[in-house]
C-alpha cells in the first residue's frame, strides 16, 4: 500500500472516529493498524478496520446481524459517502496520472500479468541507477530496472490533446 494510501485512510478512519464521537461513541486508535475500537456504554464493543485485497475497503469486526451493527454501519457507510463526495468533488485530484514523459528514464517494477509499474523518471540515467540502488538496498525483495521509455507517437497525441 502507497503511503499516500495509508494517510487517506487514516483520515477517513479519523473522520469516521469524529462522527462516531457526536453520537456518544468511544473511540480508541490501535497503533500501527487501520482500525479503531468502537465502544458505547450498554453496547458490544466493535472494531472499525479497513480490510486490504482483495476486499480493499473498511469493515466492522464482529460482523453480527444484530440491530447495534446494522445502524452503526449504516452511519459508517453515510459518513464514508460524505467523505468520499467531497474528494470527488475537488478537480485536482485525478485517479489517473499522465505519465511525465519529458523525463525519458524510468524505474519500473515488473507486475504479474507480464504488466509494469513506473515507480519514478528521471531526467538522465545515472540518476535513475543511484535511486534503484537505493530502493533495492531498502526493498530488497523486489525487483527493479532502468529503461529509457519513450512515449510511441499515438501515446505522445494523446497526452498533448488531454493536456490542451
Amino acid at each position: 500500500m502507497k503511503h499516500s494510501d495509508w494517510l487517506r485512510l487514516q483520515t477517513e478512519g479519523d473522520r469516521i472516529c469524529a462522527t462516531m464521537r457526536q453520537q456518544g461513541y468511544k473511540c480508541q486508535k490501535q497503533t500501527r493498524r487501520l482500525s479503531w475500537k468502537l465502544c458505547r456504554e450498554g453496547q458490544d464493543d466493535y472494531i472499525l478496520t479497513f480490510a486490504p485485497a482483495p476486499i480493499s475497503d473498511w469493515t466492522l469486526i464482529p460482523n453480527n446481524t444484530s440491530p447495534e451493527r446494522q445502524q452503526l454501519w449504516q452511519l459508517i457507510e453515510r459518513t464514508l459517502t460524505n467523505i468520499r463526495g467531497e474528494v470527488l468533488k475537488t478537480p485536482q485530484e485525478r485517479n489517473s496520472q499522465i505519465e511525465d514523459y519529458s523525463r525519458p528514464w524510468a524505474i519500473i517494477r515488473h507486475l504479474p500479468n507480464a504488466r509494469r509499474y513506473t515507480v519514478a523518471r528521471f531526467f538522465n540515467r545515472q540518476d535513475a541507477e543511484d535511486h534503484r540502488r537505493f530502493l533495492n538496498r531498502f526493498i530488497p525483495t523486489v525487483k527493479f530496472e532502468v529503461l529509457f521509455d519513450v512515449p510511441s507517437e499515438q501515446l505522445q497525441q494523446a497526452t498533448y490533446q488531454q493536456e490542451d
